[in-house]
């Protein structure tokens, strides 16, 4: 029987790389720009707004271009207020990886985990109430402004992009960033994994994983297209084949897949009956169902032929 082995298969639900550049790229969406104002003073206001918040944003003032936009967006129009909101989200992935990088000593590791050991809470306002070390906590201080958040794993305290903050600017960008930072924030506010472990219910993993695949039909042209694609691609593997750590079929002494998990198989009915007829996703579900139920419930070479095709592996 031909199997993958879920030790060599890649690992999702990680952070993407986005392809969209910082300031003077150009951006597609599907969702047509609002139309631009007749007030010659409107647009000027609208248009100097804009410029100073890409002062802020080229010169990497996270904090500051962060607050100025929550401030002003709803003085430009919703195309605008889209490249401003992605201009910021670019600006803080690139300055992740070196903000994160100052709690990495010792000194601020041992704080954070003092502090989490005794609440289990890694909000600014319980770490800030804990630690009373003054470097430490304008770190804290810094990476909240910046719009960042404080996570943990594998024994280690990092930053992580906070796109429940975006819930704000909702309003005033196109439909698909405003469906696209809905996206990232259940991601972000609940990994679906951690130590190669899918650590939410099936229920909502499939949940998640369908509501990339209406993005992506939705919204083909988005900016964000391609970003969440790659996403919902991870998240459909996890679908079909869990994680390492995570199992969706019985396996035997050989570590070769046998029968699906119980809890796995209600989920997965559970999806159908609420789902619609038009996802790809649950006619996958579906036909892996009718697939297993025509081999006594057993895991066949035809249904790893048809999931291969589907996952595209």
């Amino acid at each position: 029987m031909s199997l993958i082995p879920l030790k060599k298969a890649l690992m999702f639900g990680l952070s993407v790389t986005l392809t969209a550049g910082l300031a003077g790229t150009s951006y597609s969406t599907s969702v047509a720009a609002a139309a631009q104002p007749t007030s010659k003073v409107t647009v000027k206001a609208s248009d100097e707004v804009f410029q100073v918040y890409e002062s802020y944003i080229k010169k990497l003032k996270l904090a500051a271009a962060r607050q100025y936009l929550l401030k002003n967006i709803s003085k430009v129009s919703s195309y605008t207020a889209m490249i401003m909101t992605l201009h910021l989200e670019n600006a803080q992935r690139a300055q992740l990886d070196a903000s994160s990088a100052k709690l990495y000593p010792s000194n601020v590791q041992k704080a954070l985990d003092t502090a989490y050991r005794k609440k289990k809470d890694l909000s600014y306002q319980t770490l800030l109430s804990l630690i009373k070390d003054a470097k430490i906590r304008s770190l804290l201080t810094e990476a909240r402004d910046k719009g960042y958040k404080v996570g943990t794993g594998e024994g280690m305290y990092f930053l992580t992009m906070d796109y429940e903050s975006y819930k704000p600017l909702k309003p005033y960008v196109t439909k698909d960033i405003a469906a696209y930072i809905d996206i990232m924030a259940t991601k972000t506010n609940q990994p679906a994994l951690s130590d190669a472990a899918i650590v939410i219910t099936w229920d909502e993993l499939i949940k998640r994983t369908l509501a990339m695949e209406k993005f992506v039909k939705s919204y083909p042209k988005s900016n964000r297209a391609k970003a969440v694609k790659l996403e919902y691609e991870g998240m459909k593997f996890n679908v079909f084949y869990g994680s390492s750590n995570t199992p969706v079929y019985n396996e035997n002494s050989k570590h070769q897949f046998m029968t699906l998990l119980p809890k796995v198989r209600k989920a997965y009915e559970a999806a159908i009956q609420k789902g619609t007829a038009d996802s790809q996703l649950l006619i996958t579900i579906k036909q892996a169902l009718k697939l297993l139920d025509s081999n006594e419930g057993k895991w066949s070479k035809e249904l790893d032929r048809y999931l291969k095709k589907q996952i595209e592996l």
